[in-house]
Order: structure tokens, then sequence, then C-alpha cells
């Protein structure tokens, strides 16, 4: 972040339509020996509040470890994930086992649900083509 961060910002910013963010890059930052975060330590990185639900609870250990995080003035929070190379982008396979894998199918459905019925009462899907895979 630290030789391309006017680049990524720009980047950022047209891509999001921003015209007045700041961007504060937390990671991976030289000061901070280029660390990446995972886990409970990217939630004490953005120095969040404690979660009502433990992170263990909701998601397997080990889950994604960011490549970036960032956080604009207005308090939006950035989360990047890199690919190095382009077999790293197209694999669509996930490496959590079956047990990780229902932990993280149970923890979001609930928000497949809610996007789904808010697309509903925007009228951007019908009702008959919700999908139960």
């Amino acid at each position: 972040m630290n030789e391309r961060t006017v680049a990524l910002n720009s980047l950022l910013h047209e891509k999001f339509k921003w015209t007045h963010e700041q961007i504060e890059w937390l990671s991976p930052i030289a000061s901070d020996d280029y660390a990446e975060y995972y886990d409970e330590d990217f939630i004490s990185k953005f120095g969040l509040p404690a979660l009502r639900l433990p992170l263990k609870e909701f998601w397997p250990a080990n889950g994604p470890r960011w490549d970036g995080l960032a956080r604009t003035s207005s308090g939006k929070l950035i989360f990047v994930e890199a690919k190095a190379y382009i077999e790293e982008g197209v694999d669509y396979a996930s490496k959590a086992g079956p047990k990780s894998l229902e932990q993280i199918r149970r923890a979001l459905e609930p928000l497949r649900l809610r996007s789904r019925q808010r697309a509903m009462r925007l009228g951007r899907v019908r009702s008959t083509s919700m999908q139960t895979d």
C-alpha cells in the first residue's frame, strides 16, 4: 500500500464516485511490517467494538486473510482481497472442510434472505425467482 497508495486511492474514488473521502490504509503498511490480518485481528485493527456474536461462532477459524484494510474519513471500511495470478482468481472452489463450509452457509443465509427481501421490495426480483441452493 505504501508505494502505490495514490494510484489505488484514485481508482477507489473513481469506482465508488467518492469526491471527499480520505482513505487511511491500515494494512499492509511498512510501519506494521506489512502485516495482513484475519479472524479477530482484523476487527481489532479497525478498532471496532466487540461483536454481539463472537466471530468464532459466526465464521470458522483461519478465515479470510485480508490483503488490505482501510478506513475512509466518513467511516466506510475497505477490505481488499487481491489475487497474485490468474488461476487464483478463477478457482471458485472453497478450501473449507465440510464442517466449516456448513458454518459459513448458516452464517450467510440470513444475509441472503434479507438481501432477497430488499430486492423484492425494490422491484428488482420477483418472489417466484427465489433460489434455494
